[in-house]
């Protein structure tokens, strides 16, 4: 008899069960109840959940670049030239120094000085504070036009014009509040490479500057520097490249027969590897051959991997 019922019993509880999946498979066809609808969508967000946070990795995960160490080709040419000379090469993808040499020692600036007063100069443009059709001063030129000139032409009637309306107390602030370049005094025209660095990194950035026209304006006057008055502004680091865009501004000191100072900064592109560069040299009694020939071997090397 005992035997009997545990097999009676085990026969009633399979009917149970199979009525039970029977039961919800009509109930997956037709709709749950109303008090199992919540957990069903709580399930339903959980999973849609899971799905929009793998497509949100996916799409927020960035590829990182290969590094690129340009820390030989720096020592190598460093130990190649005399005088005073300092390099820092930075890789704006990878967010870090990729090569340096004296980054720290502070130079004459010479026109990179004209770095400083031309950002700041855009940035009241675009504010409105400055009216980039009024003139600048005595220069016969445009604020917008002396912006570009300062640049493309290394034109310092331009730049002391705009300079001395900023206030040279006063852009020593603005560099050191807003800019958060700290080791530089610019009212006295001293610089390193790594503050020079920084301000190009905001001019690749341009953080406070949106205004297509003047973005363009900008790089363009960077990019494009014809040789007037037998003044070659490209010949250093620019002429070195044969393979990438390089945006530059030059300063130098020239006595006749030798530069007193021959710097260089500038991003360089290279355009179909999408691969941006930030190269400083400062120097002084380097000529600016040796300045060319730093540019090819970093490209050289660019290329080498």
């Amino acid at each position: 008899m005992r035997k009997r019922g545990v097999a009676l019993f085990l026969v009633i509880l399979g009917i149970l069960v199979a009525t039970g999946v029977v039961v919800a498979g009509i109930l997956i066809k037709t709709g749950a109840p109303e008090e199992d609808s919540a957990s069903d969508t709580v399930s339903e967000l959980l999973d849609s959940s899971d799905e929009e946070s793998a497509y949100e990795n996916s799409a927020t995960t960035e590829v990182e670049v290969a590094k690129i160490d340009f820390q030989p080709v720096v020592d190598e040419w460093a130990n190649s030239v005399g005088g005073n000379r300092s390099v820092l090469i930075y890789d704006l993808e990878r967010d870090e120094v990729v090569g340096e040499y004296n980054p720290k020692e502070d130079y004459g600036t010479a026109s990179l000085y004209k770095l400083f007063v031309v950002y700041e100069g855009y940035r009241r443009v675009e504010t409105g504070e400055w009216n980039g059709d009024d003139m600048a001063g005595s220069t016969g030129n445009t604020i917008l036009k002396c912006l570009d000139l300062a640049i493309r032409e290394s034109n310092s009637e331009c730049a002391e014009t705009l300079w001395a309306m900023i206030g040279y107390d006063r852009l020593d602030e603005i560099i050191r509040d807003d800019f958060k370049i700290v080791n530089s005094d610019i009212s006295h025209l001293v610089s390193n490479p790594e503050d020079i660095m920084e301000i190009m990194k905001i001019y690749y950035a341009h953080p406070d500057i949106e205004d297509e026209t003047l973005v363009a304006q900008m790089k363009d006057s960077f990019l494009v520097q014809p040789v007037k008055n037998y003044y070659d502004w490209r010949q250093g680091l620019p002429s070195g490249f044969t393979k990438a865009n390089v945006y530059n501004k030059v300063g130098w000191d020239w006595n006749g027969s030798s530069w007193n100072i021959y710097h260089d900064a500038a991003i360089v592109e290279f355009v179909e590897e999408d691969r941006h560069f930030i190269v400083v040299v400062m120097t002084n009694q380097v000529p600016f051959q040796r300045i060319r020939d730093l540019g090819k071997m970093i490209e050289d090397k660019f290329y080498a991997g």
